[in-house]
Order: C-alpha cells, then structure tokens, then sequence
C-alpha cells in the first residue's frame, strides 16, 4: 500500500486546510486509531510528554504515580548563573527583551547527600623497600 493511499487530501482549493475523510477501505485496515489535533507536530515537547502519559495512564489511575502535563523546566530557554553578575546580566536582557525571568533553584550549588566525596583510589603507600 502506498503512502498516498493511506493519507488522501482534499485537491479543491476549498479544502485547503480542512481535514479529509480517510478512504473507508483504509479505516478497516487501521484499528483504533486517534488524532490529538491539540498535539501538533511542531511541537516535540508536548509529544514526549504525552509519551510520558501514555507510559504511566493505568498507573495513574491506581494513584501509584503522579504525573504533571509540564515540567518545571518543559521547554523553556533556560540559563545558569554562577556570579551576582550573572543575575544582573540574565534580569536585564530579559528586560530588554520585554519577558520574564523566573529562579527556579537557589543560588549556592551544593552536592547532594550521597555523593561519594572519598576518592576510589587507593592512597600512596611506601613498600617493604621504602619507595
């Protein structure tokens, strides 16, 4: 079967931008399918979350696992500053450029609990012959 048979567009000019009917001899062939016309292509983010979702649905239903539809992060332009400076610098071209910047973590970086802070090598010990 051949794409073009699968998905058939209108070739009228007033169809232009209307979704086409699928041909009744493919709708047999494909069981079950949906659209999601809110979930565009253009947009990879929402479709991994929606990924995600499909992933933890029944597990969700059980209250097992908590899902949010957006990260904190979701796909936003994101920067790091490491020096006061830095803040500065992120508070004004956001200014400038007429948006928003939003802190989402503090300002010290700090190793969590359980990082191994003891190195895996073994320290430097003198042989029977002092070297």
């Amino acid at each position: 079967m051949r794409f073009n048979e699968i998905i058939s567009e209108g070739s009228k000019p007033k169809d232009y931008g209307t979704s086409s009917a699928i041909d009744p001899n493919v709708e047999r062939t494909i069981p079950g399918t949906f659209v999601v016309p809110e979930l565009r292509n253009t947009d990879p983010y929402m479709q991994y979350r929606m990924g995600l979702a499909l992933a933890v649905a029944q597990a969700t239903k059980s209250r097992e696992v908590k899902f949010d539809q957006e990260t904190a992060w979701a796909e936003n332009f994101i920067t790091t500053a490491y020096a006061e400076e830095e803040h500065e610098t992120i508070k004004t071209a956001a200014k400038l450029m007429g948006v928003k910047a939003v802190q989402v973590t503090s300002t010290k970086s700090q190793e969590i609990d359980g990082v191994n802070k003891t190195s895996p090598v073994a320290n430097t010990k003198r042989n029977k012959y002092g070297v």
